[in-house]
């Protein structure tokens, strides 16, 4: 696994994400090698050779770039910003590196509202830069309440049932959270068992069907059959049936009232 530190051009960014006007990403690749990754697209904008997933690229003049950035601006930045939409801000190395951290204190400096999306429970480390942040919101992306799955297709990211407590610790800091269900896989996610585990810990959740159109689909139904054939073949067969994702989608519009909770949206790749 190779970690470099890089010079960025610029950092903050206007996002293509609906409802999102600008965004960070503090690194260039992910390390948490998870099997089905949709922003394998991203490694030709590098000049590495090893396989996506093995490489992270620190953008180590982020914080600066950043200060300079809004310090310039006409106006201060009243559009909330999120961290990340290519990578995770939390991933294994920041623990050490910090780039995520500073950019935080960057934005908290001005007064710039931020939003999170997330893997990893690390977010909790900068509970107390949230808590001064004029609006901060924390997404945790989990597409399985069952760890041994999460570990077979997101080896080096934590755990669901860190997630979920990560969920509730920051909930009970007063840190607004929503749930991120993602990737939801046939056979595999539970759109009951996981509001279940949702209840009481967070307000809301979207989810996200498996991006079959992706180049990694095949790695995916490769990786699960190892563990369980009969899944993959479910996987397999439902993640082309539009019927299906129509009743998950109802499903979870019915899981969300019964729970209390908002469902701000169901998401499916074009094929």
């Amino acid at each position: 696994m190779g970690i470099r530190e890089i010079q960025a051009k610029g950092i903050l960014q206007k996002s293509r994400l609906p409802g999102i006007e600008y965004v960070i990403n503090p690194y260039t690749g992910c390390v948490h090698g998870c099997v089905y990754c949709y922003a394998a697209f991203m490694k030709r904008f590098t000049d590495h050779p090893e396989p996506w997933g093995s490489f992270l690229d620190a953008k180590s003049n982020a914080p600066q770039l950043l200060e300079r950035q809004l310090t310039r601006r006409r106006r201060p930045l009243t559009e909330c910003v999120l961290l990340s939409s290519v990578t995770d801000p939390y991933q294994p190395p920041e623990r050490t590196i910090g780039l995520t951290r500073k950019i935080l204190e960057v934005l908290a400096r001005h007064g710039v509202p931020v939003e999170i999306l997330t893997k990893s429970d690390l977010v909790l480390r900068d509970a107390d830069l949230l808590g001064c942040a004029p609006a901060a919101t924390v997404g945790l992306s989990l597409g399985t309440t069952d760890d041994g799955w999460a570990q077979l297709l997101e080896p080096r990211a934590a755990p669901p049932s860190r997630r979920l407590a990560a969920l509730a610790a920051l909930r009970e800091r007063g840190i607004r959270t929503y749930a991120f269900i993602s990737p939801y896989i046939p056979g595999l996610s539970d759109i009951r068992r996981i509001v279940d585990a949702l209840y009481g810990i967070t307000d809301s959740f979207a989810v996200e069907a498996i991006n079959t159109a992706a180049g990694s689909w095949n790695r995916t139904l490769e990786a699960i059959a190892r563990r369980d054939p009969s899944v993959a073949e479910t996987a397999k067969h439902c993640a082309a049936d539009s019927a299906y994702w129509r009743d998950v989608a109802a499903r979870a519009g019915s899981e969300s009232e019964r729970a209390g909770m908002r469902m701000t949206g169901f998401y499916r790749h074009k094929n």
